[in-house]
């Protein structure tokens, strides 16, 4: 009796702090440009917006950035809506390590698994597809935190493409 209350215990002690290590992205979300990377991966800058490019798609080239992002966070799963201009994109992420499955590049799968490091959570991505060119894998991996007040996020992404390796950090307030 007595092992199994501290069996018990024990367990809710470690549920306790793996659930206050894992805080909750929800809420609308606006892009920052003065604290982000706005540059478009794979592109030096250009034109007259900050970073070059036309802002939130991209410049034209490389990985588009959303202007405004909707997250709904479940205890086992994430909803994100992301807005660029006048287009939108929403992708829901299971949190457990099992695959996610999204609309990727040429309306391929994107295969994700996304799992919590700490306070943040990690997703890792492949998107398969083909080009005129012939077959094309772009992986991922994203990193997103959020700040000890909750009042901004943080996107880390690295996108390997056969174009090489590009970086990218945005930072989003809290609307």
């Amino acid at each position: 009796m007595t092992r199994l209350l501290s069996t018990t215990v024990l367990a809710l002690i470690v549920s306790g702090s793996l659930a206050a290590q894992q805080p909750d992205f929800s809420g609308s979300w606006k892009l920052n440009p003065a604290m982000s990377d706005t540059t478009p991966m794979g592109a030096p800058p250009r034109g007259d917006a900050p970073g070059g490019g036309r802002p939130g798609m991209g410049g034209g080239r490389g990985m588009m950035m959303a202007t405004e992002v909707f997250i709904t966070q479940l205890t086992s799963r994430m909803t994100i809506e992301q807005k660029f201009g006048e287009r939108a994109r929403t992708s829901t992420y299971s949190l457990d390590g099992s695959e996610s499955r999204n609309v990727g590049m040429a309306g391929a799968d994107f295969v994700t698994t996304s799992g919590w490091e700490g306070s943040t959570i990690v997703t890792k991505g492949r998107n398969s597809f083909k080009t005129p060119m012939g077959d094309m894998t772009i992986e991922s991996n994203e990193v997103r935190s959020i700040s000890e007040d909750g009042k901004q996020i943080t996107v880390e992404t690295t996108i390997v493409s056969p174009r090489g390796t590009n970086k990218r950090k945005l930072v989003y307030d809290k609307q």
